[in-house]
């Protein structure tokens, strides 16, 4: 905590967050539709009846996904578990039917195995998923929300966006480095969307864009939720930013989605 900052703690408790445990399955899955949506944004299908059964219960949730070798089939599992060899990676699963559908957005930025195969992606493509292995669930509704990233959090804001009560205050900030990467994004919430870019010379999805921004947003009275994912140099200043606000970060969520120099 900043030395002489004054926590503002909420009078009345309006939700909660809690840990709920899934199933843990292997279900193969094969690409049924590709569709690019920005420039550096492609949404990817999966069908298959392995995916009889699949749900998500929060809007942060991660799945992993155990990619074959280029131009390679992907190979019979063992009783066992995964084949050996496979890399893999979490992504955040966006829709689904319970039957045999699912929908999941990779960013292609040229690097890492989930990239790559993203952009190589024709239908008929198979991988293997994993999880959830579990979901931090809320219960009852946050006066505000919220919602900071760049590209790689928009899969968890857009579904947490679906969930803000109607009129609802609610803070998007998100980071893109090409102003053609910019989506639409709706809620029955009160919404205030901002696109932030990278100025010139700044590494690619500059976390300082964020933190910058964050400075700026309205301070809201009440029980409010917030929700910061990018490079993971912003959660420690993220993480001050709440603390100053009075957020509770025993009830809140700001997480390094990846990290600089890293594939993973």
């Amino acid at each position: 905590m900043t030395k002489g900052t004054t926590v503002r703690m909420p009078a009345t408790t309006t939700f909660t967050l809690s840990r709920t445990p899934l199933e843990l399955r292997r279900r193969r899955v094969a690409v049924s539709s590709v569709t690019d949506l920005t420039p550096s944004y492609r949404r990817i299908g999966f069908t298959g009846p392995d995916l009889a059964g699949f749900t998500s219960l929060a809007a942060d949730d991660h799945l992993r996904i155990f990619f074959p070798a280029p131009g390679e089939p992907l190979p019979e599992a063992t009783t066992d578990g995964m084949p050996a060899g496979l890399q893999s990676r979490e992504y955040t699963p966006v829709g689904w039917d319970g039957e045999r559908s699912l929908t999941l957005d990779f960013v292609l930025h040229g690097e890492g195995v989930a990239s790559r195969w993203a952009q190589a992606a024709r239908v008929g493509d198979e991988v293997y998923l994993g999880g959830p292995r579990g979901s931090l669930v809320m219960a009852g509704a946050p006066q505000w929300w919220l919602l900071a990233g760049d590209l790689t959090a928009l899969p968890a804001i857009r579904r947490h966006l679906a969930t803000v009560a109607p009129g609802t205050p609610v803070d998007v900030l998100l980071v893109c480095d090409d102003p053609a990467d910019e989506q639409e994004l709706a809620s029955p919430g009160d919404l205030t969307v901002s696109w932030l870019h990278s100025p010139a010379g700044s590494p690619p999805a500059d976390p300082a864009v964020l933190l910058a921004a964050l400075a700026a947003v309205p301070a809201r009275s009440g029980d409010g939720f917030a929700f910061i994912a990018a490079e993971q140099s912003v959660v420690a200043p993220a993480r001050s930013f709440l603390t100053a606000r009075g957020v509770d970060l025993d009830r809140a969520v700001v997480k390094g989605y990846w990290k600089r120099g890293q594939a993973e």
